[in-house]
């Protein structure tokens, strides 16, 4: 998961922690309306001064926005990618001698 996508999955969790809605976010750190919305939704990536100012509202550090295990979402998303890696890796391990044979023998055929 890219550092955007960390952040924007933890501003949505601690806004809604919070009990703010994304306007009454904005109007708290004095942007304009519809912002936090452009936030969460990926168009805008906020400066570090607004980045301090929302962690200050929603009273974390600031970061708590980038931390890939501050909010369930996240930890079930690196849950289900590291699930989905261990897995390919334990089938991949698997199948190499099975392709490593497949493949010594298929240009064995061909050298005849």
């Amino acid at each position: 998961m890219s550092v955007k996508e960390t952040f924007i999955k933890n501003l949505k969790y601690f806004r809604k922690q919070s009990k703010l809605t994304q306007n009454q976010l904005t109007l708290e750190i004095d942007m304009g309306l519809g912002y936090i919305n452009s936030v969460e939704q990926g168009i805008f990536f906020p400066q570090p001064d607004v980045i301090d100012l929302i962690a200050n509202v929603l009273k974390i550090s600031p970061s708590k926005l980038f931390d890939e295990n501050a909010s369930p979402q996240n930890i079930l998303s690196n849950s289900d990618e590291n699930f989905v890696d261990k897995i390919t890796e334990s089938i991949l391990e698997k199948l190499r001698p099975v392709i490593k044979s497949d493949i010594n023998a298929a240009i064995k055929e061909v050298v005849k």
